[in-house]
């Protein structure tokens, strides 16, 4: 992921002097935790202790911020490594990798969940009113996890190089088509197929409201479309720069001008876009504050508990049935 090849591109680096590019990595990484580690936990508490009766919605949310507070506990790790070197032992790098992995594919599925849910909500109020019970919601969210857990594993399959001084410098894969392997696991199922699922979700639902005759919005449809977004800005670069080392790769044996060239791109980009993809997980929390805010008295964590009821009372109007269709037209677009 993000941090791990962030980290893994200074092998040969002096880290007596640090390199413009590596401060101004250590400065976003910063600020991501200082804002992400704290905004994330308070989501989490928030929801916990003033959300006794969760809709489906409030759980992806809760589970979403679950993963991006266990990615972003990582990041002092990674930081110290971009400033000093890591200290820190092969078995602790596993690990953090594992779990980067592991909370990228997770929140990525997450947020899709999301925007199916919607979709369906828009498309079929009455099924979901039927199959989307919180017992159903608990199994898939589960399953999220367990998907998660086993797609991180092939990561612990590289192999470290170790420096002079015998410290892990970066990763030593077997070969490039063990590289081209993992890319492009990560970038079809952590990007490109939920990139599909939410692009068709998002055509539907409008679609679908273009057809009602009442289209209300409220704050809950412009935060979920804002987590989406700023999904998508922030991992696009990044799986950006994959599909390019990948390019470099399959050049290698017929073009090696063209695949020098590709990897120098890659080189260039990929310490920024791993920043942003790390940003990706401590915007939510951002959004959530904004959303607060817009309640009388600016931002207070009892606002933000409302926001999260907001979204509960309007999926309570969905279970509970809406027999006409002026009360369809418009539970469909408060979800």
């Amino acid at each position: 992921m993000s941090a791990e090849r962030m980290v893994f591109s200074n092998a040969t680096a002096d880290h007596t002097s640090v390199p413009v590019q590596n401060a101004v990595a250590c400065v976003v990484l910063g600020l991501a935790c200082l804002v992400g580690v704290p905004g994330n936990f308070t989501v989490i508490v928030t929801v916990l202790c003033n959300i006794k009766q969760r809709s489906s919605t409030i759980v992806l949310i809760l589970s979403l911020a679950v993963a991006d507070f266990v990615v972003l506990v990582t990041l002092p790790f990674w930081i110290y490594f971009l400033a000093d070197s890591w200290i820190f032992g092969i078995l602790l790098w596993k690990l953090t990798v594992y779990l980067i992995f592991t909370s990228m594919y997770a929140s990525v599925f997450f947020i899709a969940l999301l925007s199916v849910e919607r979709l369906v909500a828009v498309l079929y109020p009455f099924l979901i009113q039927k199959r989307w019970k919180r017992a159903a919601v608990n199994k898939v969210a589960a399953c999220i996890w367990i998907s998660a857990l086993l797609l991180a594993v092939p990561t612990l399959t590289v192999e470290l190089k170790l420096d002079e001084n015998g410290r892990p410098c970066k990763r030593a894969y077997s070969s490039d088509q063990q590289q081209m392997g993992l890319l492009l696991l990560e970038t079809l199922v952590g990007f490109l197929i939920p990139f599909s699922a939410l692009s068709i979700s998002y055509v539907a639902v409008s679609k679908r409201i273009k057809q009602m005759v009442f289209r209300r919005r409220n704050r809950s449809v412009k935060l979920i479309v804002g987590i989406v977004m700023a999904f998508v800005i922030c991992w696009f670069p990044y799986h950006t720069g994959n599909i390019v080392k990948i390019s470099s790769l399959l050049a290698k044996n017929s073009n090696s001008e063209l695949s020098q060239k590709l990897d120098k791109v890659y080189r260039s980009m990929k310490d920024a876009s791993g920043a942003l993809a790390f940003v990706s997980s401590s915007i939510n929390p951002i959004l959530y504050a904004f959303a607060a805010w817009n309640f009388k008295n600016g931002f207070k964590v009892s606002n933000l508990a409302k926001v999260f009821q907001q979204m509960n009372s309007f999926k309570e109007r969905l279970e509970k049935g809406m027999n006409n269709s002026e009360h369809r037209s418009e539970s469909i677009t408060i979800l």
